[in-house]
């Protein structure tokens, strides 16, 4: 199943999209009780995980020959869910 692009492609990395989505949604409507609490989680992991993925994803872009950039981008919108299946080959680019 972990070798499935669908998987990633149509289900994980929509997921970061999605926790992209709720994460600075609630910037712009605060939440309030336990979703406040699950939404500073979430931006915690997605404002702070992400950027710092870039330093294990870096190297696994350089040996797919993708720029430093998209590299990055990827790794901030998508996090392990690019990176990983691009390191196990079930994903290209």
């Amino acid at each position: 199943m972990a070798a499935s692009p669908a998987l990633w492609k149509y289900v994980l990395m929509p997921g970061s999209i999605i926790g992209w989505a709720f994460a600075l949604s609630g910037v712009i409507f605060p939440y309030e009780g336990v979703i406040k609490t699950i939404w500073l989680v979430i931006l915690l992991i997605w404002a702070v995980i992400h950027p710092l993925e870039i330093f294990i994803s870096w190297n696994i872009g350089k040996s797919k020959n993708i720029s430093f950039a998209r590299t990055a981008i990827k790794t901030i919108l998508f996090g392990f869910t690019w990176w990983l299946p691009l390191k196990m080959g079930v994903i290209e680019k």
